[in-house]
């Protein structure tokens, strides 16, 4: 099932995680503007593609929207060359820097909405280290794709979460590639097949995998869901699907009540170790709210430093995501990819 996703590794954190999936034998297709951080990535050239005119972008979102808008097609011919027909594919990349950051919520619109391709994220938020220009970029960058219609899941990375992102970057992917053992484990007693897998892989909202040994139980389990490498869970209980590959004696009830009710299930059953995908979840609101606070108590530093131009502090605020719009029941005419680029940059 691995040659049915396909992965496209935005800028240079996308591309380090992009390095560890291929390693792992899933199909990568590299892009950035900087030649130099390309160089860096071991792979064949013809998986790697430098965006022309690029010369890296400095963590700014414009100067990398502005490069792109320019050699999309080009990017698009080197993506499906590179990846071919796949039933999905990941778009990888940190929300607080610059080439993957401003690129990536566009070429997610394009390719759901015009090119009719299943799309998924895989992003990185700052931890509290990084910079307040990372933590402007993640914030405008997960606006944007918060007013995508149409994605499939959203894995959520969170550098605060852990002291070494090169950890986070080797856990996670660790993490996702045990999805794909479960033809492993088919019993008698219930398997999760392949339509299961894609149905919580292409599920939007935001996505979750956590494992625990098969000698711990129910309560091990979620504290591992609670306390692992994504954005923390919203409060509301909210989730659409639950995979569950299951060796310890799994509590149902003591789940719905600490982490939430679920609409379906897909279980079976693993001798080596338990892993829970939660798919469906609300995006990490509150974790999104402490970056809107971090940047309102910087704003006099932004006004000062006059990189206030293209951020309202008063229009960041996407948090009621949730409630209706006036036009989400009038029939839309389907957009091409030239006019995507055109109101999105």
């Amino acid at each position: 099932m691995k040659d049915k996703i396909g992965f496209i590794a935005v800028g240079q954190a996308g591309g380090n995680i992009g390095f560890l999936l291929n390693q792992k034998g899933f199909d990568v297709a590299f892009i950035n503007t900087s030649e130099g951080d390309l160089a860096t990535i071991n792979i064949d050239g013809d998986k790697k593609y430098h965006i022309k005119n690029g010369l890296g972008c400095a963590k700014d979102r414009a100067t990398a929207k502005e490069v792109a808008k320019n050699d999309f097609n080009s990017i698009n011919q080197f993506i499906n060359k590179s990846l071919g027909e796949k039933e999905l594919y990941y778009l990888v990349f940190s929300s607080g820097g610059g080439t993957g950051s401003g690129i990536s919520p566009t070429f997610a619109k394009i390719f759901s909405q015009a090119l009719n391709k299943n799309i998924g994220i895989i992003t990185i938020l700052p931890s509290e280290k990084d910079t307040l220009q990372a933590h402007i970029n993640s914030y405008e960058c997960l606006k944007e794709i918060t007013e995508i219609e149409d994605i499939c899941s959203v894995f959520i990375l969170d550098n605060k979460s852990k002291n070494d992102i090169l950890h986070i970057n080797e856990k996670f992917v660790n993490l996702f590639i045990k999805i794909f053992d479960y033809k492993k484990y088919e019993t008698q007693k219930g398997n999760i097949d392949e339509a299961e897998i894609l149905k919580l892989l292409k599920t939007e909202g935001m996505i979750n995998i956590a494992t625990c040994e098969n000698d711990e139980n129910t309560d091990k389990l979620i504290k591992n869901i609670q306390e692992n490498i994504f954005a923390p869970l919203e409060n509301d209980g909210n989730i659409k699907y639950l995979g569950l590959s299951k060796g310890i004696k799994f509590d149902d009830i003591i789940f719905k009540k600490k982490i939430g009710k679920y609409l379906d299930k897909f279980e079976n059953t693993n001798k080596e170790y338990t892993l829970a995908i939660l798919s469906g979840l609300t995006l990490p609101l509150k974790r999104i709210k402490d970056m809107k606070d971090k940047i309102s108590e910087e704003k006099d530093t932004i006004i000062k430093l006059n990189t206030s131009k293209n951020i309202k502090l008063e229009d960041i605020d996407f948090l009621n995501i949730g409630k209706s719009k006036p036009q989400e029941n009038i029939k839309k005419e389907k957009m091409t990819a030239d006019d995507i680029l055109k109101n999105f940059f």
